[in-house]
């Protein structure tokens, strides 16, 4: 570890050493709210500007409207998006598991897909296509909505 530090990793070191106490908690509280900043930033853009999820709900979709396509099939194709979101959700939340004490893998993003998963599923036990037709209507137009709201929202430093 020591190997990889380079010349602004020590200089950061030698100033947080110099600092009194007060200064040594606001540098790290700063330091917190800069790095989950940072990993709200990186899950919004691994989850909702991914294209492969996008168009995968898509296809989805259009599986749902074509009568020849058989209801285990579709539900196929959900399981393997929901594969892919869960993977993607754990590979950012373990890059800052370390750092971060309470990653609360930003509930907005977290419950739009469980829920919209488990409605899929749901609707999909009952065998009509009608039902998950919907649902994946639903859950396409919430991806949409938070990948608008994800790149107008600002957080300010207090």
């Amino acid at each position: 570890m020591f190997s990889e530090l380079t010349s602004q990793d020590i200089m950061l070191l030698k100033c947080f050493r110099l600092l009194h106490t007060d200064g040594k908690k606001n540098l790290l509280d700063y330091l917190k709210f800069l790095t989950e900043k940072q990993y709200r930033a990186e899950l919004s853009s691994r989850i909702l500007n991914n294209p492969i999820l996008y168009n995968g709900l898509i296809q989805a979709h259009r599986m749902c409207e074509r009568e020849d396509v058989p209801v285990d099939d579709i539900l196929q194709k959900v399981n393997q998006l929901k594969y892919m979101y869960y993977q993607l959700l754990e590979k950012t939340a373990v890059k800052y598991d370390e750092i971060l004490d309470d990653i609360n893998q930003e509930n907005i993003i977290r419950d739009w897909a469980r829920i919209g998963f488990e409605n899929i599923s749901e609707a999909a036990r009952t065998g009509r296509k009608d039902l998950i037709l919907r649902e994946l209507d639903e859950m396409i137009e919430g991806l949409k909505g938070l990948a608008k709201k994800g790149g107008r929202q600002r957080i300010v430093a207090v």
